[in-house]
């Protein structure tokens, strides 16, 4: 939602390349809601309240893996970036409002097909395997480059990222910054209490 309203106020001074970083690689069967799980849901409900966050019974069942999600996250890219962006939107709500099994294959058809996308396509390209390394490539570029370990991370120009829920003005800061040519080297923003964004340059701690 930020990033969108960033992309409107900037236009095509910029460009947003969204890259995959699955919270589960591997496969974790038997997952279920816990009321940690409700609790963080919450929080990140009124820290962006149009995203439509629906908290999760206790006890229900949660995907094994995020990896199918985004490999074919990666797939509907390649039918454009229409198309990426209802399927980004559509899994979102499949998962944080529905509470659907995104981590199913079928469930993930059933989406693609409902927005009108090319699922004979889709599944092809899933099948042959080049969308699911993409995925694990941006997952293994974001830990070791840029050191990412949660989401949502933004990172700028390849040198700076803002880890966190950020405040929309935040984005703006560096953004400004970069167009501005950096001036002085100093990053224009910082963390403070009420917020866990940090600003880091790549291998730093």
């Amino acid at each position: 939602m930020r990033l969108k309203d960033v992309e409107q106020v900037y236009g095509n001074r910029i460009s947003v390349h969204w890259r995959t970083f699955p919270l589960i690689p591997d496969q974790r069967s038997g997952r279920r809601a816990t009321e940690k799980t409700g609790e963080g849901w919450q929080r990140a409900g009124v820290e962006e309240p149009r995203a439509l966050f629906v908290t999760p019974a206790v006890g229900v069942e949660l995907p094994a893996s995020s990896v199918p999600a985004l490999t074919v996250i990666k797939c509907a890219e390649q039918q454009g970036r229409e198309s990426f962006q209802r399927l980004h939107e559509r899994l979102f709500l499949a998962y944080f409002r529905d509470h659907l099994d995104i981590g199913r294959p079928d469930v993930l058809w059933t989406l693609a097909r409902e927005i009108g996308l090319d699922v004979t396509r889709l599944q092809q390209d899933y099948a042959e395997g080049e969308a699911y390394e993409a995925a694990l490539h941006d997952y293994a570029e974001g830990s070791a480059w840029f050191g990412v370990s949660a989401v949502p991370t933004v990172i700028f120009n390849e040198k700076l990222s803002l880890v966190g829920a950020v405040p929309q003005e935040r984005y703006h800061a560096v953004i400004d910054w970069i167009l501005a040519g950096e001036p002085g080297g100093i990053l224009p923003v910082a963390a403070d209490d009420k917020s866990e964004a940090t600003a880091t340059r790549p291998g730093s701690a």
